[in-house]
């Protein structure tokens, strides 16, 4: 005889802790929810709408330079240090974590063409070099401040406070006084004297660092190797006689060896320097102002041309860009990867900074402040949660690489429903009115109008294209497409 008995696991009806919400017991069959699809589609809605609600990507602005800040370097080994060259020659050292400057260096006479951080040294000093626009020299300063896990009081100790105007021991002061000394250590910074100067002729447009070695590659009319511990380039690279002035350049991250810049002749250049000569050189319709290499894809190069557009080239075939990427109404002065290599950041003429995603050809969200000038350097953290931009009000600004990204720690039970309502706008993101919600942005007057002019002109362009096709011979005005139009001729 057989006995059918009911076997129940506690573990199925009861919470695994006494915090754990208490297990819901449902039946999924369709036919018994017959509303599901119109609640999931109200829920992804309000998803949407919370994401814009929540929406706040400023962050915090670091002051203290004089003039406007005209470029950015990142320093590879610690995510909250970067530094800052500005129009009057002073370099800032500033700290993200704490939103303050950490040093003031007066580096050059006039304009900083360019700022990087050396790699790290045997004597436990890191280096940062400088480039001079408009004198001419390449300054290295070494500190064990710039080391990664020490700040620069831990490094200068008394020398600093004594320095930045405070009093000996044994002098009558109040703790007004010092803490007013203590706010003053931030403008005055550490008595540095660089540790190597490099002149030469000509003024310099960019800098960059190898990635492991002691050397690191300028940019001026021609491109030039250095090594940190020689004073004389190690070689000048330049493809064949052309006479141009090399705006931007930078090593890949992954075939270190590989070295590409762009020209005011409308180049793109590649280099190697195991063989110090030009492999490579496309001329292209406009001149690009910045360049950045992919991080996770070694042949994918990012330009940001003065056509307000972006493009990005595979190595193997230069013939035309893979993608091009419009919305800026303004020349972009500077494009720099997500450590993920999925996004990327933009800055512009047009006073906006634009994060866009690389599959997409249109940006994904646009940033801007109503005081915040022409954009002319741009920057991720090494952590990828942080956007850097430098402009000519004088002003370093962060921002959020996701908007309604909240800061701050997040409890398990949030983050899963702030995941749930991320999948619900992805889910639905073909619906008009979520994709609306989510992809509306709101634009300053002068770049909406600009941008409505912009579509105007590239309409009546594409009419008059017509009637010239229209009112030719047959096969004789043959349509192009977009990307073949970007690049003129590819030498090598």
């Amino acid at each position: 005889m057989k006995i059918k008995m009911i076997s129940r696991s506690l573990d199925d009806h009861l919470p695994g802790s006494s915090t754990a919400p208490h297990p819901l017991q449902r039946n999924l069959a369709p036919h018994l929810h017959p509303f599901a699809k119109p609640r999931e589609y109200t829920r992804a809605l309000t998803a949407a709408k919370m994401e814009r609600m929540f929406a706040k990507p400023f962050v915090d602005s670091l002051e203290g330079h004089q003039d406007g800040v005209y470029c950015l370097g990142k320093d590879p080994r610690r995510v909250s240090i970067v530094a800052a060259g500005g129009g009057d020659g002073e370099v800032l050292v500033h700290s993200l974590s704490q939103r303050r400057s950490l040093l003031k260096i007066q580096a050059h006479r006039g304009m900083v063409g360019g700022v990087c951080w050396t790699s790290d040294a045997r004597d436990g000093k890191r280096g940062l070099i400088t480039a001079g626009k408009l004198d001419g020299t390449l300054k290295i300063w070494k500190s064990k401040a710039f080391a990664p896990g020490m700040t620069v009081e831990e490094e200068a100790g008394d020398d600093t406070l004594d320095h930045a105007g405070a009093v000996g021991e044994d002098a009558d002061v109040d703790d007004d006084d010092l803490a007013m000394d203590e706010g003053k250590r931030d403008a005055r910074g550490l008595n540095l004297e660089p540790a190597m100067v490099y002149t030469t002729k000509t003024g310099f447009n960019g800098i960059d660092h190898h990635r492991t070695d002691n050397v690191f590659a300028t940019a001026s009319n021609v491109v030039q190797v250095w090594d940190e511990t020689r004073s004389a380039p190690l070689s000048t690279l330049q493809f064949g006689s052309s006479l141009e002035t090399v705006s931007a350049l930078q090593f890949n991250h992954s075939e270190t060896s590989v070295l590409a810049s762009v020209g005011s002749d409308r180049t793109m250049c590649l280099y190697d320097i195991r063989t110090g000569k030009a492999e490579r050189r496309i001329v292209m319709n406009m001149r690009s102002n910045s360049l950045s290499w992919c991080p996770t894809l070694p042949t994918v190069l990012l330009l940001a041309s003065e056509d307000h557009n972006l493009y990005t080239y595979d190595l193997r075939n230069l013939e035309s860009p893979t993608q091009i990427y419009k919305g800026h109404v303004g020349g972009v002065m500077g494009c720099d990867w997500s450590p993920t290599g999925e996004e990327f950041v933009s800055g512009s003429y047009d006073r906006t900074v634009r994060l866009w995603k690389r599959d997409a050809g249109k940006s994904r969200d646009v940033y801007h402040t109503k005081r915040m000038q022409r954009v002319f350097d741009v920057t991720y953290t090494p952590t990828a949660d942080f956007v850097l931009s430098a402009s000519d009000d004088g002003n370093v600004r962060i921002w959020k690489s996701q908007a309604s990204q909240k800061l701050g720690p997040t409890s398990t039970k949030e983050r899963a429903a702030m995941e749930y309502r991320q999948k619900l706008v992805e889910q639905w993101s073909t619906s008009k009115e979520v994709r609306n919600v989510a992809e509306r942005r709101h634009l300053p007057a002068s770049v909406h109008n600009a941008a409505q002019l912009k579509r105007d002109m590239i309409e009546a362009r594409k009419v008059k294209e017509d009637r010239r096709r229209k009112h030719s011979r047959a096969g004789k005005e043959k349509p192009k497409a977009e990307r073949k139009k970007a690049v003129i001729v590819e030498q090598k």
